[in-house]
């Protein structure tokens, strides 16, 4: 990895990353901004009381989840809440476990992907070793269901437990998709993983905000709704970044989904739009790691564009769930879907 992974004190938070900027004024919202600093101030004081042994594993439990991240998932579920009523402090220690749970997830993906970078520091297997990683990883699980099962219902309890099993299996339908490229690298293919692998947690987060909040049956099945098209717009708005990313200051490897042949929307369609015989080539030249030809081949078939156009639809179905409710923070939500397909990381 040539660039060099920007080092972070032990128990330092990135909160106003340079490289964090999107046109949509997300990030700007006063509102957005302190709802994102109580989740990094909330994270760091619950990992912080957690002080076991033996400390190495601490340590390495620290390590990705005090250097930052979008957010995303926590945010989603606290402004779930607060729509139907609910409060802030309702919905943290919940929006705490859905970081833990998250970044657990990217902790194992990173070792199955081998990456070296992540969020700007080294992933976590590559600076603690490998099966360490492993047991952080493990480790924020456990301490994630303590935070819920210290406050939940069964019914809370179940919604984590589904999250969690659609994960593991988009993870293993991701995996297992390059046995056979030709017929299974298919947008519609690429769709149902982001619907396990992303979808199903984004849905999760807006549930159990909803049932926080108290929400009506209604008001639940509007915000869960929204929050699947958003995770789609925002998976989608992710696998282009990695096509058209280089080392852009972002902490993750440009082009790493072709590198590691792994499902990603853009490439899926350009696959799925080629002719039988530029099907085979391209399938072949991924196989050597040529990601320059898979590149040449993603702009000769207009495959960002067309991804661009996807996630712009689903981000105006998820606004269009959210227009004439009467969600307290409607505009918030708003501005939600409308980061997730504008940001730059």
């Amino acid at each position: 990895m040539s660039e060099r992974p920007t080092v972070h004190t032990e128990y330092e938070m990135q909160t106003s990353e340079p490289w964090q900027s999107d046109s949509s004024g997300f990030l700007e919202n006063e509102k957005i901004r302190t709802r994102i600093n109580l989740i990094n101030e909330e994270i760091k004081r619950c990992l912080l009381d957690e002080d076991g042994e033996p400390k190495q594993l601490y340590e390495t439990v620290r390590h990705l989840i005090l250097a930052g991240g979008k957010r995303l998932r926590s945010l989603l579920l606290i402004l779930g809440c607060e729509a139907v009523g609910g409060t802030l402090v309702d919905a943290l220690p919940f929006a705490v476990a859905t970081e833990f749970i998250q970044t657990a997830s990217l902790i194992h993906d990173d070792v199955i992907d081998e990456d070296d970078l992540r969020r700007g520091v080294e992933t976590t297997h590559k600076k603690y070793g490998e099966k360490m990683a492993i047991i952080s990883g493990d480790l924020l699980v456990g301490l994630a269901i303590k935070l819920i099962g210290e406050r939940a219902t069964p019914q809370l309890l179940t919604s984590v437990a589904t999250a969690g099993i659609r994960m593991c299996e988009g993870e293993a339908a991701d995996l297992l998709m390059s046995q056979n490229k030709a017929q299974t690298y298919t947008t519609k293919a690429a769709l149902d993983i982001i619907r396990m692998k992303t979808v199903a947690f984004m849905t999760y987060a807006a549930k159990v905000g909803a049932i926080l909040g108290k929400a009506t049956e209604e008001q639940s099945e509007l915000l869960m709704k929204y929050a699947e098209d958003l995770g789609f717009s925002f998976q989608i708005r992710d696998d282009i970044l990695d096509i058209v990313a280089t080392q852009n200051g972002t902490g993750e490897t440009g082009l790493s989904d072709l590198n590691r042949n792994v499902s990603n929307f853009v490439l899926a369609h350009t696959i799925e739009s080629s002719s039988p015989r530029k099907k085979k080539e391209l399938i072949r030249k991924l196989d050597e790691g040529d990601v320059d030809f898979a590149f040449e081949r993603i702009k000769e078939m207009k495959s960002i564009e067309y991804a661009t156009e996807t996630a712009k639809e689903f981000m105006e179905a998820a606004k269009d769930r959210i227009r004439g409710t009467n969600f307290s923070n409607g505009e918030l939500l708003m501005l939600l879907a409308d980061f997730a397909v504008k940001r730059q990381y």
